[in-house]
């Protein structure tokens, strides 16, 4: 079990890690081919966007890579109580950004009348990545994994049942 565990905990670490460096690296292979589209992909909005983006991926990866370090350590995959508070103040801080991401997207739309459908696709894969780590598991790979959504339907994710936990013991104490 805790080799199951162990890789998938790795699997999942740098799959997120290659997501997030690859996503970063297109970014910035766009950024020096693609003058001719400049003007869209590289707004502020546009950048806000694509970080806030690279910055949830970033929570997942370090989640993932966490849990697989106490795994391969130990045979808990608990993580500390800090890190479980970190992440708390992270949902926390995802969501003001999301919101102002989505005010200024709105914003810029309204009083200049041209909608930045770039920022607003990045803002709504930023917005499913924050969905899928801390509120409703959105991501299924394996048929296995299908087969068992649709059987039991939504899940929370890991994170988000760790941190209700995390939670609930607080309070007890």
């Amino acid at each position: 079990m805790k080799r199951k565990l162990e890789s998938r905990f790795f699997r999942l670490f740098t799959g997120e890690g290659t997501a997030l460096a690859l996503f970063l690296l297109m970014y910035v292979f766009m950024l020096e081919r693609i003058a001719l589209i400049e003007a869209i992909l590289f707004t502020p909005l546009s950048v806000f966007c694509f970080f806030l983006l690279e910055w949830v991926l970033l929570q997942g990866t370090v989640y993932w890579f966490l849990k697989w370090k106490r795994i391969a350590q130990k045979k808990k995959t608990e993580l500390h109580e800090s890190q479980y508070d970190w992440f708390g103040r992270l949902n926390k801080t995802n969501l003001v950004l999301l919101i102002l991401a989505a005010g200024l997207w709105v914003t810029q739309w309204v009083f200049t009348n041209s909608a930045n459908w770039w920022a607003l696709f990045l803002l709504v894969f930023a917005i499913g990545e924050h969905i899928n780590y801390y509120h409703i598991r959105l991501s299924y790979q394996t048929t296995a994994e299908w087969k068992d959504w649709k059987k039991r339907g939504w899940q929370r994710p890991v994170l988000a049942r760790e941190l209700s936990n995390h939670k609930r013991v607080k309070q007890k104490h």
